[in-house]
Parts: C-alpha cells; structure tokens; sequence
C-alpha cells in the first residue's frame, strides 16, 4: 500500500512539473544555488545560453553546499540547486542525477611538509591540520574537533590551503582556476583523485518555470 502511495504521489509530482512547463510562463527572476564544484567552463556555458535565451530575466547566482543548498530551496530563497550527489532526500525536494562528474584531489601549498613528501598515506594526514568545509547548517550542530579548521565553501578553503594553513579536499578544476601554476600541491595517496557525481534539485512544492527548466535540461544534456 505505502508502495502504492508513493507512486500516486510521485505521479501527480511529474504533472505539476509538466504543467508549469508547458505554460511557458517565464518566470521574472531564477535563483540557482550552484556547488563550486561546478567546472568553470560548465558555469561560463550556462551563463552565455541562459543569457541569449531569457535576457529579461533576473539570475542570481548563490554558492552553497550540501545542507545550505536545501535549506534554501525548501525556503524558496532559490529555485534550482546542485549538490553533491546521495542517495535521499526531503520529500519535498526533487532530484535528477547529472551526466556530470566533477574530480577531487588532496592539497596543500608548496611549502607544506607534505608537499614534498611523495606517497602520502592516509592515516598520515592525521598528523597535520585539515581544511574541512563546514556548511552554515552543518558548523551549528556539529562542532570541530582536533587540528581542524573549516569554512563553507570550497574557495575560501583553497584560499587557506594556499596561504599554508593545512591539507584539503578540493575540485582539481576550482584549483586550476583559482590557483595555476604550482600555486597548490596535489598529494599522491591511494584513490585519489576521485570523482564524485552531481545532484540538480528543486523544490516540488514549487517547481521551476520555462527558465528553471531549460537550466535543468541544459544540465542534463552537458557530460563534462
């Protein structure tokens, strides 16, 4: 029975979405919570075609991670989001996986002691301060412990790794962006780097007009 409920729900989800859709009303202004997770080169794209496709239409464009970017889109403070991808969520936020995957590697500044190191192993980077993104949800509820510094976004972390201050999980394309030409050391451990998928999201309640569609479609379609 619950089974059964879920998919009449589901159901009526889809012909709300489609009924929005096929109004084409376009919406005044579209809010997108984007993860700088995001490739740059994907980011560049989506502005150039969004522009050429709705120039009347306000976009504004917020960072966030993880928790922060629900917590916005149940708020309706933003209308689509991207996050990195899991398995559940609210029930009244919607999903689709992207085609996209995005690489992560472990960093640290060139005079770091672990730069210089070679193969590091895991348990090693106990040792040495890390550089943890802690959204503004997550930092309320679970405090830091141990030599950890953190911040809720991944380029305010790649500013203090540069700067020194410790090793750091980040998007090899954020680091090539933001910091080229040996500005960060990538660590050679076992499984890294590696690549994590990405989530669109938005909220059921409601769901985004002609302009937050065609962002979804848009998403969807790219494999970068």
């Amino acid at each position: 029975m619950l089974s059964y409920v879920k998919a009449i729900l589901a159901a009526s989800e889809r012909l709300d979405e489609l009924a929005v859709s096929l109004s084409g009303e376009t919406e005044p202004r579209l809010t997108f919570v984007l993860s700088d997770t995001l490739h740059p080169d994907v980011l560049e794209d989506l502005l150039v075609q969004f522009d050429r496709r709705f120039p009347h239409t306000e976009f504004e464009c917020l960072i966030g991670e993880d928790e922060d970017v629900i917590d916005l889109l149940q708020k309706s403070r933003a209308q689509v989001g991207l996050i990195e991808a899991r398995e559940r969520y609210p029930t009244d936020i919607g999903s689709t996986r992207l085609p996209l995957q995005t690489a992560m590697g472990i960093y640290v500044a060139p005079g770091h002691p672990l730069a210089a190191q070679g193969k590091v192993a895991w348990d090693e980077l106990r040792s040495w301060r890390e550089l943890r993104l802690s959204t503004f949800l997550a930092s309320a509820t679970e405090p830091a412990a141990g030599q950890v510094w953190s911040a809720p976004n991944y380029l305010l972390l790649l500013s203090m790794a540069a700067q020194g201050f410790g090793w750091c999980i980040l998007p090899s394309a954020l680091v090539a962006e933001f910091a080229p030409q040996g500005g960060l050391v990538a660590l050679d451990i076992p499984g890294w780097p590696r690549a994590i998928s990405v989530d669109l999201l938005w909220n059921k309640k409601a769901p985004p007009g002609a302009a937050g569609s065609w962002l979804r479609q848009h998403l969807q379609r790219r494999e970068r």
